[in-house]
């Protein structure tokens, strides 16, 4: 029991360094980036929990590296939302399996997500939504489809579930 548990700590200290680099690598000028990746991939791998706290944590690590360009409580509602995505993906994939997953990572990270902060107050007021669905869907679209790659060839060599 404690092997199993040491494990998954190993693994979701591994993801969320994965992730805090992947914030790094930037997909445009905010914090856009590679840090949903690993966040993916542990809710794909290992569920709902670890994919919610990859996603979360990874956001709130783009954001600090970009100095929280949209505010930082602003940011704070979006790592919950990450949470949320994370959760959502983790479920999908226990329930559908990993295509149907990474598909609903997309959708609610690129379009549900935003149109839900964008009422929040933010400096672009709802015209957030307007500015930021195409870059941040297509950005999502990338990192599913790299959690994907990564998630099918480790279940290919024999690690995962």
């Amino acid at each position: 029991m404690l092997l199993a548990r040491t494990s998954t700590l190993a693994k979701l200290g591994f993801l969320l360094a994965l992730s805090l680099l992947g914030s790094y690598i930037k997909l445009g000028p905010t914090s856009i980036a590679f840090d949903a990746m690993s966040g993916f991939v542990a809710a794909l791998l290992m569920g709902p929990a670890a994919g919610a706290l990859i996603c979360g944590l990874g956001h709130a690590a783009a954001a600090a590296v970009t100095g929280f360009p949209l505010t930082l409580p602003f940011h704070a509602a979006t790592a919950a939302a990450m949470a949320g995505v994370g959760a959502l993906g983790g479920l999908t994939a226990r329930r559908f399996g990993a295509l149907p997953a990474a598909a609903a990572l997309v959708a609610a990270n690129g379009l549900l997500a935003p149109a839900l902060l964008s009422l929040l107050p933010n400096p672009l007021g709802v015209g957030l939504f307007a500015a930021l669905w195409l870059p941040l869907t297509a950005a999502t679209g990338a990192n599913a489809a790299a959690a994907l790659v990564v998630v099918l060839g480790l279940r290919r060599a024999g690690f995962g579930s």
